[in-house]
């Protein structure tokens, strides 16, 4: 049984960056299409593992439709962002990747309450858990170390506007699921906040209103909103900042290189 700041917890917070590592010894020989490709079977992986996961829910719940089984979560929709990423070798997904799903995973395996509610690990849904967070946050961490990410400032605005989107769009989805499931609905926290998490306080300052039939709380969407842009932008920082030091880098290692002329 997994409980928080245990030993296997601390093991768990530092397993993205070992299997950063391992990735970076095992692929670094590869060219670049071919690492596109190692990257491409890593996050059908981790796509594999999240499949799973919802299928021992479908099963269990007697072949019923229920909100968990579609992936839009934002860390189980970030396999699917990666996957894409590799696959069309886009920057906006790549930038999504870094900038917003990275993030939200790594404070996924941080605060990894819900994985005490477990009696065992030994199921699909636990270990998927473990395994898919684990894989976002590696994989991203080695895309960036192997030059898969390039944000711009062109490729940064559509992906707040592609943020903005779907963020936009999970309130008629949550709304349409908890219709047809009779069950609680959450895609992109759009109606609800996460326990434990300074959304809570959003939505408890927050009074709900109801148009065309979905009741949302308008003031929790926008502080939710403005969060998620500073998490994008502090990241978007961070790889600046990641950027400005290879670079920096590599014009020492120049300048150390003996002139052909002397």
């Amino acid at each position: 049984m997994f409980k928080m700041w245990s030993a296997f917890h601390f093991l768990f917070i530092l397993s993205p960056f070992i299997f950063t590592v391992i990735f970076q010894i095992a692929f670094r020989k590869l060219d670049q299409e071919k690492k596109r490709i190692a990257g491409l079977v890593l996050s059908v992986l981790a796509v594999v593992i999240l499949l799973l996961r919802n299928g021992e829910i479908f099963v269990k719940s007697g072949y019923k439709l229920d909100p968990e089984i579609i992936p839009l979560q934002i860390c189980h929709f970030a396999n699917f962002v990666l996957l894409f990423a590799f696959w069309k070798k886009s920057d906006v997904l790549f930038a999504l990747a870094f900038c917003l799903n990275l993030p939200a995973a790594f404070i996924s395996i941080i605060f990894a309450n819900s994985l005490e509610n477990y009696t065992t690990l030994v199921s699909f849904r636990a270990q998927a858990y473990l395994w898919g967070h684990m894989l976002i946050v590696s994989i991203t961490l080695w895309a960036l170390l192997n030059d898969f990410i390039h944000i711009t400032n062109k490729s940064l605005i559509k992906t707040l506007l592609f943020i903005g989107a779907i963020y936009l769009v999970a309130i008629p989805v949550d709304t349409i699921m908890e219709a047809i499931t009779d069950k609680q609905a959450n895609y992109f926290y759009a109606l609800y906040p996460e326990e434990g998490t300074p959304l809570e306080w959003f939505y408890d300052i927050s009074e709900p209103v109801k148009i065309l039939g979905m009741t949302f709380r308008p003031l929790y969407l926008l502080l939710t909103a403005l969060l998620g842009l500073v998490v994008v932008m502090v990241f978007y920082g961070f790889y600046l900042f990641y950027y400005f030091l290879k670079e920096k880098n590599v014009l020492k290692h120049e300048k150390m290189k003996p002139s052909v002329n002397a």
